[in-house]
């Protein structure tokens, strides 16, 4: 009963040390995603400057062009950023075995710590992905709109991959395992960026939200073959 009545307080503090401790790769992140929101933003500016608006609507017709590939990798290097931040000193100080150590469930200690950069991720997300909507809606078509914002969401979803695969790697104990889960993380973040053509992932977006979400089981085996003693 102690332990049950102090856990959520342990939830409060241990939530509070991961923002802490990511603050830094969280303020990175946004500038990072702010600078090339703005980028892409002024690129098209340039466009309807010198060409016109129509211009604009012509391209993204008949070429199939969006105008946003200059953000089509920042989310991905925000996921890693985030991760490794966030996880890497819990192995590369010893804190682990600390952490795992604390009057809480493994299960809700993990989620906890994950939870933290998934949320830091998904306000950096949201703040782009609004700003990119709120721009497009002034100067072509709501469901143009909603092509080119369709077009974002595999890069989010690459982003929020990167995160937890960058976490089990690091909480990973076992270097030959760590190099394997590094070489599938590659694997699948590829897949999100060979789309033929914008709208490609379309019909699949769902089935990659939920296999992104069924990513934090890595973790857990991390935990699980951490606390089990198998260590380099």
């Amino acid at each position: 009963m102690a332990t049950t009545s102090h856990t959520p307080h342990m939830t409060k503090a241990i939530l509070a040390k991961e923002i802490l401790k990511t603050r830094r790769a969280f303020w990175c992140s946004l500038g990072l995603t702010a600078f090339f929101t703005i980028y892409a933003i002024l690129g098209i500016n340039r466009v309807i400057t010198t060409h016109g608006v129509e211009h604009v609507w012509l391209i993204m017709l008949m070429k199939d062009q969006t105008f946003t590939d200059s953000i089509k990798y920042v989310p991905l290097l925000c996921g890693l950023l985030v991760g490794l931040a966030q996880m890497m000193p819990e192995m590369q100080q010893n804190r682990l075995k600390l952490t795992l150590h604390l009057p809480c469930p493994q299960n809700r200690l993990l989620m906890t710590m994950l939870a933290t950069g998934f949320g830091e991720l998904t306000v950096i997300y949201l703040i782009q992905f609004v700003a990119i909507g709120v721009y497009y809606s002034r100067i072509i078509a709501p469901e143009m709109t909603c092509y080119v914002l369709f077009n974002t969401l595999p890069w989010y979803l690459a982003g929020y991959t990167a995160y937890f695969f960058s976490a089990a790697v690091c909480l990973e104990g076992k270097w030959k395992r760590r190099m394997i889960l590094a070489l599938i993380a590659a694997g699948v973040v590829t897949l999100y960026f060979i789309q033929p053509m914008p709208g490609a992932y379309n019909g699949v977006l769902l089935p990659a939200i939920v296999v992104t979400l069924l990513l934090t089981w890595l973790c857990i085996g991390s935990i699980v073959r951490f606390r089990q003693g198998l260590i380099d």
